[in-house]
């Protein structure tokens, strides 16, 4: 048989296996939010199914580049380069190592940023879910002047108005329409706009350009890309970059690729270009001497007056005859000015005929006489049918004054520069005249200085020919670098297809783990029978569950086919009660309370008093909580007279207890009155002399007492009673209140305590074990 006094141990201790993680609870505790989980993933399979569609997903792009050594050549096409100066620095055999940093190098993919202007992002704004990139094919251009260091990035609108102009959609002093070309300057720096062939199809649309820092860009680049050898001893690099744009990554390689072969060939021109200056030097100083022995003929030839009489005198003849024939030509232009001067200074020939102006080559000149000699034909024309004082003839007779004015004018000028001309061909007959007789006749005393100024010239002939050989060759250098393959994209690898399904299954998974256990730590609830035991050392007597009832007595509920799980977890409270029962003639006492409030001490108080009334035990339960009377509302009894009622000496002992009729076992003493000073009453000899009656006459006395975390009323009642039922609500009960409750039990302020752990969710004990519903379907009487 059990003995009744050793079920209640002082220091409730728990063994290992209490310590490890209960799976089944865990997992339980996480399928009452299903609904959360199906949400979530439901959630997540569309997030694939949009990201699937709109998100463009990440290319691999990769181009493969061969390294060929020089050395490797045919003699045929190694260059007189290398036997002129022996250059081997051009042809030395390649590193491959080497080549792999010069690709990865900041300079040749800063180039490359800069040709592409890869540090501005190009978009139409717009997009349903995104918008478009437009790199490629973008109506306008962003060209930074000049701009500061470093670059915050920023995000500028502009809205193609028309060909010519565009508004800049921004928060600073530039918003507003300006031209295309036109400069602007602002936190960026100095950068105009300029429009491409496709702008007319964008009128109207909004474009957005995100400016990034060139120099971050190119270091980005730089960590993006990737250039990996082949095993040795291959000489094949394989160079890839990542890239959601597949036109971006391929120009961005195959541009890499080139600006890397151009400043190969760069870098052997380079140094070709050093041997050419070599050269270059020498016959600088060959040049100054064939010079000096050129000058030094020519010095002779001018000293002696030497030349090639034949040709000289030819070349004189042809020069005077050339000569004769303009001054006799200025002749006849003289003559007929001189003619057309006369006219116009005699004053009887207004009607008589303009002389020719056959010969003058002045077309101005001509074209004023020939309106001339038209008016005067249409006055002799007028004059033989009106007579000469006619005012008809005015307009004509000043239209003739004007143009003979002007004739005359241009006959002088004309007139003056002839003259000029004739005298300077007078002057230069006589030169040539002059020059016919210093013809220069000891041609024989110059063959000693020809020798020597052929041996220098000989020389400079043969290092011009070796500088030009060299040019030739190098004008033309190519790269020793063969391209593989070009820029492509490989297919998308399998696992990356199917990241975003993992990723959406395990957002689905933990977003709800995450808010259900965030939910716990903000709450910071008591949720599991190990967890108090653990911090408390307490063992937990009794679990009940949480069922949604219209009555606060289970009892009352037997038509609810969810109440047989309380009524038996009452049964199994009162018979744990029943072993906790000391061994004596008296009845058993027994505090029930918790540490705040609405954690239902007040429900187990009145369910535990019936459930021991109808084992026909005498029970009386006394409602000390005079603060919130709970137990009366719940029986439907008056709160007065009662327990204050009696300590004050107001009432008799049986004129406070009051029967349950549906419960002849069941007495019940309610709080009565409020009244201030109720501690100091339970502090009173005739409150113990009422517990030591009511256990002399009664089975079991329950004592619904307040809140010991708020009121010190069941420290006080303490010392009377043989055993306490401490209350804890799942997932209400604060964490912080279990370092209390230790401390309680540690300093022995209440009598032999027990938790019981109420309000548990789901029809399952804190194991997450289901209750058994075996008698869920039977018919209760």
């Amino acid at each position: 048989m059990i003995s009744r006094s050793t079920v209640n141990n002082k220091s409730y201790q728990t063994t290992g296996s209490e310590d490890a993680i209960n799976l089944r609870a865990l997992l339980v505790k996480y399928a009452d939010y299903w609904q959360l989980f199906l949400v979530s993933f439901i959630i997540a399979l569309i997030g694939v199914i949009i990201y699937k569609k709109y998100v463009q997903p990440s290319y691999d792009i990769v181009a493969t580049l061969e390294i060929q050594d020089i050395s490797d050549k045919s003699p045929a096409e190694k260059t007189s380069l290398v036997d002129f100066q022996q250059l081997d620095q051009v042809n030395a055999p390649r590193v491959v190592e080497n080549e792999m940093e010069i690709l990865r190098s900041n300079q040749i993919i800063k180039q490359v940023v800069d040709y592409f202007q890869l540090w501005a992002d190009y978009k139409l704004k717009g997009g349903m879910i995104k918008d478009p990139d437009l790199y490629g094919n973008s109506p306008i251009k962003m060209n930074l002047l000049n701009h500061t260091t470093p670059i915050l990035p920023r995000k500028l609108q502009f809205q193609l108005v028309d060909a010519n102009t565009y508004a800049l959609i921004d928060d600073d002093s530039n918003s507003g329409k300006h031209h295309f070309g036109e400069m602007i300057t602002d936190k960026i720096g100095s950068w105009t706009i300029t429009a491409n062939n496709n702008l007319k199809k964008y009128i109207g649309s909004v474009i957005e350009i995100k400016v990034n820092d060139p120099d971050l860009t190119v270091l980005n680049y730089q960590s993006a890309l990737k250039v990996e050898a082949e095993q040795k001893p291959a000489t094949v690099i394989n160079i890839s970059i990542t890239d959601k744009n597949i036109k971006r990554g391929q120009d961005f390689i195959n541009y890499l690729i080139y600006f890397y072969k151009q400043n190969e060939v760069a870098e052997k021109n380079k140094i070709a270009k050093s041997t050419l200056q070599f050269i270059d030097d020498r016959l600088d100083s060959l040049s100054g001497q064939l010079n000096h022995a050129e000058n030094k003929i020519e010095g002779y030839r001018s000293q002696n007056e030497l030349t090639d009489v034949n040709a000289q005198s030819q070349m004189y003849l042809q020069q005077i005859q050339a000569n004769g024939e303009k001054l006799n030509d200025i002749g006849i232009q003289l003559s007929i000015i001189n003619k057309l001067d006369e006219y116009l200074n005699q004053s009887s020939n207004n009607n008589s005929s303009v002389p020719s102006t056959l010969g003058i080559t002045d077309q101005h000149l001509v074209e004023l006489v020939q309106k001339l000699s038209d008016v005067q034909l249409e006055k002799n024309r007028l004059l033989a049918t009106l007579p000469e004082k006619n005012p008809a003839f005015d307009p004509l007779n000043s239209q003739i004054s004007a143009l003979k004015t002007a004739i005359k004018d241009n006959i002088k000028s004309i007139k003056s520069s002839l003259l000029t001309t004739q005298n300077s061909l007078q002057g230069f007959k006589s030169t040539v005249q002059s020059s016919i007789k210093n013809v220069p006749v000891q041609e024989h005393q110059l063959a000693g200085m020809g020798r020597q100024q052929s041996n220098k010239e000989t020389l400079y002939k043969y290092l011009l020919q070796q500088r030009e050989q060299i040019a030739l060759t190098y004008a033309s250098s190519t790269s020793n670098v063969r391209l593989v393959d070009a820029a492509h994209i490989l297919p998308l690898k399998a696992s990356k297809k199917y990241i975003p399904f993992g990723a959406a299954f395990l957002f689905a998974l933990i977003f709800p783990v995450g808010f259900i256990y965030g939910k716990d730590v903000v709450k910071n609830a008591v949720n599991n029978r190990k967890e108090i035991e653990r911090h408390t050392g307490i063992p937990v007597l009794s679990e009940f569950s949480y069922v949604n009832l219209t009555s606060p007595i289970v009892f009352n509920e037997k038509t609810n086919k969810d109440s047989f799980i309380l009524i038996e977890q009452f049964r199994h409270l009162r018979s744990r009660l029943t072993l906790l029962q000391p061994e004596s003639a008296s009845g058993t006492a027994t505090l029930i309370t918790s540490s705040v409030a609405n954690e239902g001490k007040s429900f187990i108080s009145s369910n535990l008093a019936i459930s021991l009334a109808n084992a026909s035990k005498k029970t009386v339960l006394l409602e000390v909580d005079i603060y919130k009377p709970n137990i009366s509302k719940t029986f439907g009894l008056t709160t007065s007279p009662g327990l204050t009622n009696y300590l004050k000496g107001k009432v008799s002992l049986q004129k406070i207890i009051q029967k349950c009729d549906q419960y002849p076992n069941l007495s019940i003493i309610s709080s009565g009155d409020f009244i201030d000073d109720f501690s100091e009453l339970l502090d009173q000899e005739q409150f113990q002399m009422l517990v030591e009656e009511l256990k002399a006459e009664y089975d079991y006395v329950l004592f619904d007492t307040p809140p010991v975390h708020s009121i010190s009323d069941a420290l006080s009642l303490a010392r009377y009673c043989d055993n306490t039922l401490y209350v804890v609500r799942y997932d209400q009960t604060s964490r912080s209140l279990l370092p209390f409750i230790q401390k309680l039990h540690t300093e022995e302020l209440l009598p032999k305590m027990n938790i019981i752990f109420n309000g548990l969710a789901g029809g399952r004990d804190s194991e997450g074990l289901r209750y058994e519903n075996y008698y869920k379907n039977s018919q209760v009487y």
